[in-house]
């Protein structure tokens, strides 16, 4: 199925439900992926011919609705088959956005993480030596600085 292309039709859907004037109400239904209510509907005669006619009425909005299950069925199988980012991932995106440099309050606000994993993480960070700290010399904020995303030296171990 491309995308954009819906796999539930309603044309395909009312000529089912055409089949309830030949004796097979439902089968729009098992085509909808309504299983229970289409062998229900298919047994008992389009529940009593009830059921049918108010599926006439409302084929249009089930029609949507299954594709729209289809959609979100789909997207959560993208999502499991793509592998999860690592919080320091994130971080390293959330740096790039900031110019290579990060505060522990901007990692926070744009990660979601709490203060203390934010401080945590790029602390291991900078304890592997993947990231510089510093101040920023007007505030005295603690800055954790990305030297490869600044496209700048690194910081000696003296901080200059």
């Amino acid at each position: 199925m491309q995308e954009g292309e819906k796999k539930y039709k309603e044309g395909i859907a009312y000529g089912l439900w055409a089949g309830w004037l030949f004796g097979f109400g439902g089968l729009h239904r098992l085509y909808l992926g309504k299983y229970g209510t289409g062998f229900l509907w298919l047994f008992s005669w389009g529940f009593f011919g009830i059921g049918q006619l108010y599926d006439l009425i409302t084929m249009r909005r089930q029609v949507e609705e299954a594709n729209l299950l289809e959609e979100a069925r789909a997207l959560r199988a993208l999502r499991k088959s793509q592998p999860q980012r690592s919080q320091q991932q994130i971080l390293l995106d959330a740096a790039m956005r900031e110019g290579g440099k990060l505060t522990v309050t901007q990692a926070a606000m744009i990660t979601g993480f709490s203060f203390q994993e934010a401080e945590q993480l790029l602390r291991e960070m900078v304890m592997s030596g993947y990231v510089d700290v510093g101040n920023e010399p007007e505030s005295g904020v603690v800055v954790y600085y990305f030297p490869e995303l600044q496209g700048r030296p690194r910081l000696k171990p003296d901080g200059t």
